[in-house]
């Protein structure tokens, strides 16, 4: 009985997984985030140029921002306040790469959206265990859920793109969140169990464990919200989201993105942890460890931080051994942060990465 038992198992995880990695579908080898920064997008015929270049230089596709850390669109939206600059900046990016056979992904801030959100639907943000709100999305609320999932159908119905990409899907990275009265009544509701003391008591307990896993499950209902709509909105499209990675998953961190079970449940097409490393050997570490965590046969793309807020790749022979180290370490593809920082070297990277596309 035991061995029959233990066979099925086997059975049911192998079809499960089949069914996980089944879904997850490559977008390309070379892609890149469009920042919409300033000097490269202040009119349409910028942002045409910019696609051309990166479109000449061997990048397949492209995650242009289509909402901001402060809770506004780059797109005509009828949810969100607009950027400055009059125009509709995802439209124009999305015909002129189109036109170029590459492929868009707009990317979306998720729980980010700053002061305004803050002022506005206080009771819809994360609290501290000091009793702060901060300008991010609580993941426990429907209401916040709702809205964030409006946004996303939004840009996934009115707009000819290939998929969607999430980023800050996930709780603030500033500190202990979220303690609201919401999230206190919702865990004692569910759990029996006081958050704050759960909060106190040390890493690995069981009454730890369980405040950890009760807040990944908020995030994984969001997650699973998000697809949901946006594949009805418009099936087949692709859903990916960019993550801090595997070393999350460690006691230390309290962020509460469990992306492994985003793919094991089929929510994600394709998955980008980041490679905002900039000490060569760690980076190389950090990207197997994410291979190893991430299923075999799932498309895993590094993000590759050609500047960023946590240091930068001085020249373009750095930013090729980013992207060589990558792909030595498993990744299924890369993509640049961003376009705009990546533009002075395009000229030098074109036949390293049209070599790379080639393949």
């Amino acid at each position: 009985m035991f061995e029959r038992c233990a066979v099925l198992s086997v059975i049911l995880f192998a079809m499960c997984a089949v069914e996980a990695l089944a879904a997850g579908k490559c977008p390309g080898r070379v892609g890149a985030y469009v920042n919409f920064g300033a000097g490269y997008s202040d009119n349409a015929e910028e942002v045409k140029a910019l696609v051309d270049e990166a479109a000449d230089a061997g990048i397949q596709f492209l995650l242009p921002m289509a909402t901001t850390t402060s809770g506004m669109a780059t797109y005509d939206s009828k949810i969100l306040p607009h950027t400055p600059g009059g125009f509709d900046r995802l439209k124009v990016l999305i015909e002129a790469a189109h036109r170029r056979g590459l492929k868009v992904h707009p990317w979306m801030e998720v729980n980010a959206q700053g002061p305004a959100m803050l002022e506005k639907h206080p009771d819809w943000c994360q609290m501290n265990s000091e009793g702060k709100r901060v300008g991010y999305l609580d993941p426990s609320s429907p209401d916040a859920r709702k809205y964030i999932v409006s946004i996303a159908r939004e840009i996934a119905s009115r707009y000819d793109v290939d998929g969607i990409s999430l980023d800050y899907v996930r709780y603030s990275g500033g500190g202990r969140y979220c303690f609201c009265d919401r999230c206190k009544a919702a865990f004692k509701a569910d759990t029996g169990l006081d958050c704050t003391e759960a909060d106190k008591a040390n890493k690995g307990t069981v009454l730890w464990r369980k405040w950890r896993a009760w807040r990944f499950e908020q995030v994984n209902n969001e997650v699973e919200a998000i697809s949901s709509a946006v594949r009805e909105a418009r099936p087949g499209i692709q859903v990916s989201s960019y993550i801090w990675g595997a070393h999350t998953y460690r006691p230390a961190y309290q962020v509460c993105q469990d992306f492994k079970t985003w793919i094991r449940r089929g929510w994600l097409d394709w998955i980008n942890p980041s490679g905002y490393i900039y000490d060569r050997q760690k980076f190389i570490e950090r990207a197997k460890l994410n291979r190893q965590t991430v299923p075999a046969g799932f498309p895993m793309l590094i993000t590759i931080g050609v500047r960023t807020s946590h240091g930068e790749c001085k020249n373009a022979e750095e930013v090729k051994t980013h992207i060589h180290d990558a792909f030595e370490a498993g990744a299924d593809g890369i993509v640049l942060f961003t376009l705009e920082w990546t533009k002075p070297y395009l000229k030098d990277l074109a036949p390293f990465l049209r070599e790379i596309t080639s393949k």
